[in-house]
């Protein structure tokens, strides 16, 4: 009886009704919405990372990853054993890196150099798929092939075919002068990566630096079950010795400590809505009450306890609240999913967002279990936005109010 009768009086005031429901919906669209922003450029951060630079997991020697002496290196083939092995493994690479001089007739740039063998890194990385000009190591000619980004040919002014004077220091401690031929220019949405990295052909650079044919610096892997990412690492790092194996999280601390951070803050945000919400929603329940402050009485006259008046407004709150709720959460899902598929360009900031590595198109997304979590802090503020105009409905004399 409490339950229909507190129903009913939602919408004896249906105008006051829908003006607190339609605020509650177009907060909550509102948070909702910012919130699928934010978690679709960092889901989009973290992917183009993955994707494009760290893999899900890479393998190091422990040495070379205190000194990054040229000369701390694993044996491929040691590593290769220790991957195959592992089911959750799906592709890997093998690289060697150097720190380098590049320049051009125009200009100089300190550049990381890898040396990747073409087929496997296709595998890891999706560099072969942004080339913007030219091939990915395709070119046969006499120079030996460089990959290197847009932003990296426009700072050594360089094109497509022209020459790269790499300088480096080999395992020696000897240094050496190579000539490159830039085969291909590619283009990812991480401006440090684009103006710092480039790719050669491993074993070319493995001569460069007199290093032994089966000896790598890094080692970077893909995998199946990424939720099984974690057992890969340990894994092996029990197998291999002198070796360290480190998931994507470990090696970019900054984009998990920013995943995690996103869903506080997104939490947060729909509080912050919700209390800013709370005193339109209390202000609508104590003008319910004295609309009905003779009704209360008369209620209370013919025996309704006190416990049972509370239900029935923390009842009345609780529905007008869920009402906004489920219609908040109703266009909340049509808008992102709508904008999700289609993604959201913000042109005019696309050098803005590529310089902290974000990309400037972005597909918001939310996770399903939010929308119940919402609901569910919707209705605790309903039960707190009813306590005031209860202590008010409680101060009322039956008697007094009759009269009144």
């Amino acid at each position: 009886m409490i339950i229909g009768y507190a129903w009913r009086n939602v919408w004896r005031n249906s105008t006051r009704s829908l003006a607190v429901i339609l605020a509650l919906a177009t907060g909550l669209l509102g948070a909702l919405f910012i919130a699928a922003l934010a978690n679709g450029m960092v889901d989009k951060w973290i992917k183009s990372a993955i994707d494009n630079e760290l893999s899900d997991l890479q393998l190091h020697p422990q040495q070379y990853l205190i000194t990054e002496d040229l000369s701390s290196t694993m044996d491929q083939g040691l590593i290769e054993a220790a991957l195959q092995a592992d089911s959750n493994i799906a592709s890997y690479s093998f690289r060697v890196k150097v720190d380098a001089m590049a320049a051009t007739a125009n200009n100089s740039l300190q550049v990381i150099g890898l040396g990747v063998n073409p087929a496997q890194e296709s595998e890891v990385t999706e560099i072969h798929n942004l080339i913007e000009e030219g091939s990915y190591f395709k070119d046969q000619s006499n120079f030996k092939s460089i990959i290197i980004s847009r932003k990296m040919a426009n700072k050594l002014k360089a094109g497509l075919g022209s020459k790269i004077i790499l300088t480096l220091a080999d395992a020696q401690g000897d240094i050496a002068y190579e000539n490159f031929k830039v085969t291909g220019i590619f283009s990812t949405t991480n401006t440090m990566f684009d103006e710092s990295t480039l790719f050669v052909d491993k074993d070319q650079l493995t001569k460069i630096l007199r290093l032994p044919s089966d000896q790598i610096h890094q080692s970077a892997a893909r995998v199946y079950q990424p939720e099984m990412l974690a057992t890969s690492v340990t894994s092996l790092n029990q197998q291999l010795e002198g070796v360290k194996a480190e998931s994507w999280k470990e090696l970019n601390p900054a984009l998990r400590v920013t995943k995690s951070t996103m869903d506080l803050y997104n939490y947060i945000l729909v509080g912050v809505v919700l209390l800013a919400l709370i005193f339109g929603i209390v202000n609508t329940m104590l003008m319910a009450i004295l609309e009905r402050t003779k009704e209360i009485g008369m209620l209370s006259a013919l025996g309704l306890s006190r416990p049972k008046i509370a239900q029935m407004i923390v009842a009345e709150t609780v529905f007008l609240c869920l009402v906004g709720a489920c219609i908040g959460n109703l266009f909340s899902f049509l808008a992102i999913s709508y904008f999700g598929n289609r993604g959201i360009h913000f042109e005019r900031f696309t050098e803005g967002f590529e310089s902290y590595g974000l990309s400037a198109e972005v597909f918001p997304s939310i996770d399903s279990e939010m929308y119940i979590t919402i609901t569910l802090m919707v209705m605790v503020t309903a039960v707190f936005a009813s306590i005031f105009p209860i202590i008010r409905a409680f101060k009322l004399d039956p008697a007094q109010a009759i009269r009144d």
